[in-house]
Order: C-alpha cells, then sequence, then structure tokens
C-alpha cells in the first residue's frame, strides 16, 4: 500500500468511528430508560442485561455502518480540502482518481462486513434475541408482595397482609377467593408464609390460625364459617406464565431461509403479505450494505472541492445526506407495505439515486478549475484573524498583568472569545439534532396515522408538543459536542499553549463554559417543570386520539381494592362508573381488632358516591352479635363516609405530566389511600437531579479535552460521546433501581450526578497547567 492511501486511510477510518459511535448513541439512546426499567424492575440478571445488549449490536450496526462511512469520507477527506492539501494535490498532478483506491477498498471492506451483518449475524442475533427475551424475561413469574398493598395478579385470588417479620412470616393475612360468578371465599389468618417450588412452577401459600367464610352475595342467608390451625392454598404459577411464541419471522431467518421461503412464494399473488414481506427483507438484506459502495464517488466528489466550515462543514453535509437516504428508506419500506411499490425498488432506489449524484459530483471535480490558480482554504485565510486575537490578548496581559486583569473586569477578552466560539459550534450541533430528532419521530409515527386514518395535522400538533422535550435533549448533547470541539480546538492550533505562556491557566480558560453550565441548572429545571411537562400532557391526549385509545390523562383509578387505614375496612368494587360516580357490585369488610373474624360484611349492587358517603342500592348486610351473625336485606341505605370521594374517585395522572409541586401533593394524597407512589416522588427527584446534566456534560467536555487533546484531536470528543452514554445508562440504572423499591427516590435520582460530577471534577484536575 502506498504512502498516500496509508495517509488517507488515517484521515478516513477516525472519521468513520467517531461518527459510529455518535450514530450507534443515537440509536440507543431512546431506549434506555425504558429497557432499563424492565431489566431492573423484573430483577434480570446482569449477565442476561449484557446478553441483551450484545444481541441487539448486529441490527445497530448494520444500520450505523454505511451511515458511517458516508460521514467518515466526508469528514476525514475534508480535512485536507480544509488544511489546502487538495490544492497541493492539484499542483502536483495528483488528481481524484487517487482517492478512489483507498476509500474504495474502505467502502469494499465494510460491505463486506454489512453483508456478514445481515445475511447471518444479525438474524441469529435476533432470534437469540426473542429467545432470551422469552425465556428469560417474558416467561419470568416473581410474586412481588409487599406490606400494605394488595397482590391482584394471581388468577382468583386477591393476598393482602399488614407486616411481614425478618423470617419472611406475614403477619395479618386476608384472602379473597373468586370461585364463582357471586360464590367467594374470605380468609384471615394470623400468620403465613410461602413454600416456592420453581421446577414444578408451584407456590404453596401456608396459612396458620385463622378463619374461613363462604358466602353467596345471592344468597346471603348461607354463610359457611369454619376455624383452622393449619391451611394450605395451591398457586399455580404456569397460570401467570404468558404464552410466546418462538417462531421464527422474516427479520430472524438468514439468507438462506429467506431464500427457500422465496422459493416456496413465488408463484403466490403479488400482494401477498408474506410474499411481499419476504422481498423486502431479502432487497433490504442487500442494499443496506451496498450503501458503502454508493457513497463512494459520493463521498470523493464532495470531499474533493472546499466546503463552508472545513471539516465540521463536511460532517453536517454527510448529516443532511444520512437524514435524507433514511428518510427514503423508511418512506420506502411504508409504501411496500401499502403495497404501492414493489420490494425491490423501494430499497434499491435510495442507493440508485445517491450513486447517480456521486457520479455526477465526481465527474466535477476531475475536470480542471479554469486558470489553474490555487485558492487559500478558509482555515488558513482564517489563521489571520485568530492570529490577531491572540496578539491582542498577548500585548494586554503578559506574564504579570494576566491576574490583575482577571480581577479587574469580566468577561475578559478570553471568555468572550473562547465562548463564542463554543456558541458557534452549540448552535450549529443543536440545530442539527433537533432536525434529526423531528424527522425520525415523523417517519417513525407516520404508520399510525395511516393505519387509524387520521389527519397528518394532528400527528404535526403532536409533534410540536413533543418539541420541548426535543429541544432539551438537543441541547444537552449539542452542549457536550461543542464543548468537546471548541477545547480541542485550542490544543490542535496551540492556542491553549499560547494562554498557559501568556500565565493564563486551563481552569482559568474553561471558567466562561463552567459558569455557562451552572446557568442552566435552574433554567433546565424550570423548562423541565413548567414548559415540558405541560407539553407532554397535550402531547400525551393527541397520541390518545391519533392511537384511538383513551387518553391516561383523564382517567380514574380502577383499584378494585380499597384499604381504608382509619377505620380498617376493606372496599371492593367491580366497576367504577367516573361520569355517575358510580361503583357497581360494592362489598365492604370490617375485620375485628384481633383479626380473626369479620364483625361487619356489607354487599350492594350499586353503591353512588357522594359528599356524605356512600349511597346504598339492593343489597344485605351481616354483622356480628354474641357469636353469631345476624342478617337483614335492605333497598336503599347509608353508609356514613366522608372520604368517600377521594378513596374512589381518585384521578390518575402520569408523572412526566405533573409540576414538581403537584408530584409532591399527588404522592401524599396517594399514600394516604394506601396507594404506592414511589414513581412520583422518583420523578419529583428527578427533575432536579437532570437539571445538572448540561454542567456535568461540559465538566466531562473539559476534562476530556485537558487530558486527551494533546495525543489527537478526535479523542476527547470519542471520550465526551462514551461518558454521556455511560452516564444515561446510570441515570437509567438508578432510576430502575428507585422504582423496583432498592434505593430511596433521593439516592436514586442524585447518585449518577453525583458520582459524574466528582469523575468530572477528577479529570478536570489531573490536567497538566
Amino acid at each position: 500500500m502506498k504512502v498516500l492511501d496509508r495517509y488517507l486511510l488515517k484521515e478516513i477510518l477516525p472519521a468513520f468511528f467517531l461518527a459510529l459511535g455518535f450514530i450507534v448513541l443515537v440509536i440507543l439512546m431512546g431506549e434506555i430508560f425504558y429497557l432499563a426499567e424492565i431489566f431492573i424492575v423484573r430483577k434480570v440478571s446482569g449477565f442476561t442485561v449484557l446478553r441483551l445488549m450484545f444481541y441487539l449490536m448486529p441490527s445497530v450496526l448494520a444500520l450505523a455502518i454505511p451511515l458511517a462511512f458516508m460521514a467518515g469520507v466526508l469528514g476525514g477527506l475534508s480535512r485536507l480540502s480544509t488544511e489546502g492539501e487538495t490544492e497541493a494535490f492539484k499542483v502536483i498532478g495528483v488528481k481524484p482518481a487517487f482517492l478512489l483506491k483507498p476509500v474504495f477498498l474502505s467502502g469494499f471492506g465494510l460491505f463486506l462486513v454489512g453483508l456478514v451483518l445481515t445475511f447471518w449475524l444479525t438474524p441469529a442475533a435476533n432470534y437469540r434475541w426473542l429467545q432470551t427475551m422469552v425465556n428469560s424475561i417474558l416467561s419470568q413469574v416473581r410474586l412481588e408482595v409487599y406490606p400494605g398493598r394488595f397482590l391482584e395478579s394471581l388468577p382468583g385470588r386477591v393476598v393482602y397482609f399488614q407486616k411481614k417479620e425478618d423470617n419472611d412470616r406475614w403477619r395479618q393475612v386476608f384472602i379473597y377467593n373468586q370461585e364463582e360468578q357471586s360464590k367467594v371465599r374470605l380468609v384471615l389468618a394470623e400468620t403465613a408464609y410461602l413454600v416456592t417450588l420453581p421446577e414444578l412452577k408451584e407456590v404453596w401459600l401456608r396459612l396458620e390460625n385463622g378463619v374461613s367464610y363462604e358466602l353467596d352475595y345471592d344468597n346471603p342467608e348461607n354463610l359457611l364459617l369454619s376455624e383452622f390451625k393449619l391451611s394450605q392454598q395451591l398457586i399455580d404459577l404456569k397460570e401467570l406464565t404468558g404464552r410466546y411464541s418462538l417462531t421464527k419471522r422474516s427479520r430472524e431467518k438468514n439468507i438462506r431461509e429467506l431464500w427457500h421461503d422465496w422459493l416456496r412464494l413465488k408463484n403466490e399473488e403479488k400482494r401477498h403479505p408474506e410474499r411481499i414481506l419476504t422481498s423486502l427483507e431479502i432487497h433490504k438484506r442487500i442494499s443496506l450494505p451496498a450503501a458503502c459502495l454508493a457513497f463512494i464517488f459520493l463521498g470523493v466528489g464532495l470531499s474533493w472541492r472546499h466546503w463552508p466550515g472545513g471539516r465540521y462543514g463536511a460532517y453536517g453535509l454527510s448529516l443532511l445526506l444520512i437524514i435524507f437516504y433514511y428518510f427514503l428508506l423508511v418512506a420506502g419500506e411504508q409504501k411496500v407495505l401499502r403495497g404501492s411499490i414493489s420490494p425491490w425498488l423501494a430499497m434499491w432506489f435510495p442507493n440508485l439515486l445517491l450513486f447517480g449524484a456521486g457520479l455526477y459530483f465526481y465527474s466535477r471535480a476531475t475536470k480542471p478549475r479554469a486558470g489553474g490558480r490555487v485558492f487559500l482554504s478558509s482555515s488558513q485565510t482564517g489563521k489571520v484573524s485568530r492570529l490577531r486575537i491572540l496578539w491582542s490578548f498577548l500585548k494586554r496581559n503578559g506574564e504579570s498583568g494576566v491576574k490583575t486583569r482577571a480581577r479587574s473586569s469580566w468577561p475578559t477578552l478570553l471568555d468572550r472569545y473562547l465562548f463564542l466560539n463554543f456558541l458557534r459550534w452549540l448552535v450549529l450541533i443543536f440545530l442539527s439534532l433537533l432536525l434529526i430528532m423531528a424527522l425520525a419521530n415523523l417517519l417513525l409515527r407516520l404508520d399510525e396515522i395511516q393505519k387509524n386514518q387520521k389527519s397528518v395535522s394532528l400527528l404535526l400538533d403532536f409533534l410540536w408538543f413533543k418539541l420541548p422535550e426535543y429541544l432539551l435533549i438537543s441541547l444537552l448533547i449539542s452542549a457536550l459536542i461543542a464543548s468537546a470541539i471548541t477545547l480541542g480546538f485550542l490544543y490542535r492550533r496551540k492556542e491553549m499553549l499560547s494562554f498557559l505562556v501568556a500565565g493564563c491557566s486551563f481552569y482559568r480558560a474553561i471558567r466562561s463554559l463552567l459558569i455557562f453550565g451552572l446557568i442552566t441548572v435552574p433554567l433546565i429545571f424550570i423548562w423541565q417543570d413548567r414548559i415540558v411537562s405541560r407539553a407532554e400532557f397535550e402531547a400525551d391526549y393527541l397520541w390518545s386520539k391519533i392511537t384511538d385509545r383513551p387518553a391516561s390523562v383523564f382517567s380514574f383509578l380502577n383499584r378494585y381494592w380499597v384499604h381504608n387505614r382509619s377505620r380498617g375496612h376493606f372496599y371492593h368494587y367491580e366497576w367504577l362508573d367516573p361520569s355517575r360516580s358510580q361503583l357497581s357490585r360494592f362489598l365492604l369488610l370490617e375485620p375485628s381488632s384481633d383479626w380473626r373474624s369479620f364483625q361487619r360484611i356489607v354487599y350492594a349492587q350499586e353503591a353512588l358516591i357522594q359528599p356524605e358517603g356512600l349511597h346504598l342500592r339492593a343489597g344485605w348486610e351481616r354483622y356480628a352479635r354474641e357469636e353469631a351473625y345476624q342478617m337483614f336485606s335492605f333497598e336503599f341505605t347509608r353508609l356514613p363516609l366522608p372520604e368517600a370521594q377521594n378513596l374512589f374517585l381518585k384521578e390518575w395522572k402520569e408523572p412526566v405530566t405533573m409540576t414538581v409541586a403537584e408530584l409532591r401533593k399527588y404522592a401524599q394524597d396517594l399514600e394516604k389511600s394506601g396507594l404506592p407512589a414511589i414513581q412520583f416522588w422518583l420523578e419529583a427527584e428527578f427533575r432536579y437531579a437532570f437539571s445538572f446534566s448540561l454542567f456535568i456534560f461540559i465538566l466531562f467536555a473539559a476534562g476530556a479535552a485537558g487530558n486527551f487533546s494533546q495525543s489527537h484531536f478526535l479523542q476527547p470528543l470519542a471520550f465526551s460521546l462514551v461518558s454521556a452514554f455511560v452516564y444515561w445508562e446510570a441515570a437509567a440504572l438508578f432510576r430502575s433501581l428507585g422504582l423496583a423499591g432498592v434505593l430511596s427516590p433521593w439516592l436514586a435520582a442524585w447518585s449518577a450526578p453525583l458520582i459524574f460530577s466528582l469523575l468530572g471534577f477528577y479529570f478536570i484536575l489531573r490536567t497538566k497547567t
């Protein structure tokens, strides 16, 4: 391999790996919180989590590699034009064809890697992922039992206990068995414990020192009462295990299996659903890796010319091309599923279009420029202005005068210079990320519009209310990248060395960025608490209209079982009509103080909720008197219960749609009525902790620039992106631990910010200054 080829590959490969990491991060980031909650709440082992992440990577890489190759070619080779090296090539007679060899070799190599991924590794990993999800997670059964909460997941049975001792014994146990439509069995026991048989998927519930009632709602005169010293009930966990199919779909089949399916289906009608899906999958498996070949001429042709903004202007251009390619790919797939176009055209049209554009730009690059003049690049002409700024700084701030001036005025020339460079990159990256997120969500949700026959304007309204969330995420990521780029350029251009020679420390140089990060903390909190929460409220309502589902923010808690702790009563109903404030098939149970019997049992076909209590209709009441139960029927009676509206008409709200003040008040109300409120306390604490995210990202970018910029310019950016990904994963992990009750809400919300803040300060303090 020639020296020039190795030199070009050294420019392309680092930019490719940087773009690959960024694209993978963007793809995975949206699912991190959701997956972490599933894994931690279900108590899945860490090894299983790592396996699932490993199985997910081939499908992510299959999509990310072609897109990263385009960004790598443009971003890597654009430095040649930025530094004027392409002009030097033209002077010595080097043509764009000399660039084709290393670009083609890298593109063809990635094409082969992509084929291996899409033909064999991705379908195998997808099927392994499905098997792991079904066998280790979806089919896993765990009885989540807590004192003071109703366990209602058991078929035909409800379990409740007041206390739990250190030896896992329950005290003051209540069990409700629904044997038939109107026949029930009520059990009170002093103590109980579980005996598990995991190999048989069985659990035995052993009750000690209790009483059992068997009654019929329709024939209340018949009441069977029996006492016991020891009783056992079988809980068959097989009834709780879902049945999930492990049959391979098209995305889990390798290329040989798909080809056999195609031979079997090719004589079917063209609109046969399975035939369309099989053909679509085969063409996608080939066209996606082939995008690396389609990008070769386009990358060389575009990188041969000078683009405004240098390397990062080329990254911006590659970003637009990636969005355009992804848009064509997704839109074509949707049209195939609707039967509008053929699968081969949908999957190959983006490649053919980009290949044709590549031939055009490459032919333009091979034509000699009229006059043969050599132009200076923007990097060379821009050095004059930067040198003037540095000379002005050095002249004003001699080695002895820096500290005096720093104390006398702020912001100084250095602060303005560094912050303006940071702001320029921040705005550029912020707008690019915002565009990506908006377009990606638009494309991914278009199928819901088509499936439910809704207007596109409704989807645009939904995206408008999701915009505050997109703005926040884009700001965090863009601040991280802009900080790393700005400080990396200071080291690359030896400007940081000039500051250090003039007596300005590294800590003093990054002061403006750190102050900016601290200023954003209260602003981000206000944005989350007052704007994002309200926007999420409207977005949730609009999405409910799009999907024809009831809006969760307007629903009421169908609790079915309620424990009134102040009175010691149990309430049960089968249906709640909030529009009429009415309960159907209402049951009241009043245990004795020693938990050995029911003092009172009341049943009514309907119960109307009023401010002073419940108006009961068509029912009966049994009460204990002198070791016997008396009974009387009624057509109408009143049950004094002033707290009835708070007990039964409790509106359910999603935590993300509420402010911190509303979260705290709502959590207190839930706890008073016996409901768990941990997710609301956690959301309130998370709002405060998440507000420091931008400041933490700037800390990591500054520490990475100070420790790694001397060796390679791209290392700080890569380290910052990896740190952000790990921070996001850690925040999701601690949040899930909080939801599972392993950590307190405060500790779950603040662990990740505190740990990563200390790490950020550590890397900054390690910087040589």
